[in-house]
């Protein structure tokens, strides 16, 4: 008894001790794995942190040589493992000792078959991929671009990160004789992305539509960057992927658009694509503003007007279609609609009763107007009343010489003339034509107003402004029916440098010049200018005796060969 009871114990203890002795080794073995990952997780992330760019989509990344993952496994794993892919796109999973194949693959399925081997070699696995670092990968990016070169980007960056990247300006270098004009030309020819149409919608360029990349595998994919930033799309503005070539085409002056303006946030015109959709042009508009007139807005398409609904800000696409070239999305302006025909016009200066006054558009007249505000008064001048009228159709010819020469260039002036043009487009003013004294005793020649105008009727000046060369230059007192001549011995006669015969009086109304001393009545306000002798050059008087010399040289000539002539007829 004592024989059995001592061997059952021995059996015991000896299977206690190898169960102790296997935990050991287990122990042993993870303990040693576990710290072998530790060195590769140190030694895998000493390097410098990548900008990673953006967000990564798990569904459009595809995994290339040198990416990291990060594996856990529970319960066989239970500290993330890193894996790393190798130059043939293989990665080996830790424990299993299994190899995946990544060639071609984004990381959600790469996630899958993960996870597939692992839980054949452990069932009840609990498996999680994270990703951890990505590669980098030297794409080539050409055409429009500012800097077209050969770039090392992780994996990361977006095609149209890579663009940016090649549209930045390095540093000046003189061994490629770069200079600051240069860098600003060629910025100018390639940026037009803030570019206006004369509405102030936003114009986007050819090129951001028709990107081309051309992958290593000889594969391609078309980007369409504006598709891409509207709809978050990957697909339109993938990730680089190592060996791409990304070729951005030059923009082109001719091409069909469609585009949404009128009362939405973000007006634009856009190149058509074949596919485009009444949704994603609507979607660009970026919802309405305001002042938007919500039962008024409509889509311009092939000849067809198809009205459009809008509910909480935005524009609602109850039935998608597709746009033919040329689409237009047009939300009205509210006021405009409720002011169409109503305006409202100011009276300044001397009438009975100035103030702003409700008229109907191109159909309430002057004088009505005018009869309105009481009449004008004693004091009222009315050959120097203006009627203003709210315009910016000037603005760009007062304050840009290419506008203004483009009028210029196929009118029959001869170069001496620019001048005397410039000066006359920059002395343009929004006024309307129309003599207020013959307007107000007179039907025929009255005028109909229009929202926004303002209607001035100043006082008798009862004064002449006479200057240049005279004695005494400045304000003489008006007097009725007196001639140029009158105001200037006011102002004690001309100078000695005086040029008397192109003396003129400029009238105070209509800016013209007269100029015969005698005949030419003066008007209240009008100005009197005395120019002084015409001033010869330096360059024109050599050019006069230059002539004369020529002139005499001729004539010399001419007497020496008449000379010659008679001795011989004599001889």
């Amino acid at each position: 008894m004592k024989l059995r009871y001592f061997i059952v114990m021995l059996l015991s203890t000896v299977s206690l001790m190898a169960q102790v002795t296997g935990m050991s080794e287990s122990s042993s073995i993870l303990k040693s794995e576990i710290e072998n990952n530790k060195g590769m997780d140190s030694q895998m992330f000493e390097t410098e942190q990548m900008p990673v760019s953006n967000i990564v989509n798990p569904d459009y990344y595809y995994l290339g040589p040198g990416d990291v993952l990060m594996i856990k496994a529970i319960p066989m794993l239970t500290t993330p493992v890193p894996v790393v892919v190798s130059p043939d796109n293989m990665i080996l999973l830790p424990r299993s000792g299994g190899l995946v194949d990544v060639n071609g693959k984004t990381l959600t399925e790469v996630r899958k078959l993960i996870e597939e081997n692992i839980t054949k070699y452990k069932s009840d696995a609990i498996v999680t991929t994270s990703f951890q670092k990505p590669h980098l990968s030297f794409i080539e990016v050409e055409g429009n671009v500012l800097n077209s070169s050969v770039y090392n980007l992780p994996s990361t960056f977006k095609v149209s990160d890579a663009i940016q990247l090649a549209n930045k300006r390095g540093p000046i270098s003189e061994k490629n004789n770069a200079s600051e004009d240069t860098y600003i030309q060629e910025r100018m020819r390639i940026r037009r992305t803030y570019s206006r149409n004369q509405d102030n919608s936003e114009i986007v360029d050819y090129w951001k539509r028709n990107i081309l990349v051309v992958h290593e595998d000889g594969s391609s994919t078309l980007v369409d960057l504006v598709k891409a930033k509207s709809k978050d799309n990957a697909f339109n503005n993938p990730y680089v992927r190592q060996g791409d070539r990304i070729i951005v085409p030059f923009n082109r002056t001719n091409f069909g658009t469609i585009s949404i303006s009128g009362e939405v946030n973000r007006p634009i015109s856009i190149p058509f694509k074949s596919g485009d959709k009444l949704s994603e042009l609507v979607e660009y508009g970026l919802g309405l503003t305001s002042f938007a007139d919500t039962d008024n807005i409509y889509l311009f398409d092939n000849g067809n007007k198809i009205k459009l609904n809008a509910k909480d800000g935005k524009i609602v696409v109850d039935n998608d279609r597709l746009l033919s070239q040329g689409a237009v999305v047009i939300a009205a302006n509210l006021e405009e609609r409720q002011s169409i025909e109503e305006g409202v016009v100011t009276v300044r200066g001397y009438v009975n009763s100035p103030g702003a006054f409700p008229i109907v558009n191109s159909k309430t007249t002057l004088r009505e107007i005018i009869e309105r505000a009481g009449g004008i008064t004693e004091g009222a001048y009315l050959p120097l009343a203006k009627l203003y009228r709210k315009s910016n159709e000037f603005d760009e010819l007062s304050e840009s010489r290419t506008e203004a020469f483009k009028l210029f260039r196929k009118s029959n002036l001869t170069l001496e003339d620019t001048v005397r043009y410039t000066l006359d487009i920059h002395a343009i003013e929004p006024i309307v034509s129309v003599d207020f004294t013959k307007a107000l005793n007179d039907k025929n020649f009255d005028v109909t107003l229009e929202n926004g105008d303002e209607i001035v009727i100043p006082t008798s000046p009862n004064r002449v402004y006479v200057f240049g060369r005279v004695e005494n230059p400045g304000f003489v007192e008006f007097e009725k029916g007196q001639n140029i001549q009158y105001y200037i011995t006011k102002t004690g006669g001309f100078t000695n440098v005086a040029d008397e015969d192109r003396t003129a009086v400029i009238r105070k109304n209509t800016s013209s010049w007269e100029g015969d001393i005698e005949k030419t009545l003066v008007f209240d306000g009008d100005y009197i200018y005395v120019p002084g002798e015409v001033d010869v050059s330096t360059s024109t008087e050599q050019a006069k005796v230059s002539t004369y010399a020529a002139i005499g040289s001729i004539i010399l000539s001419l007497g020496f060969l008449i000379v010659n002539i008679v001795n011989t007829v004599k001889k």
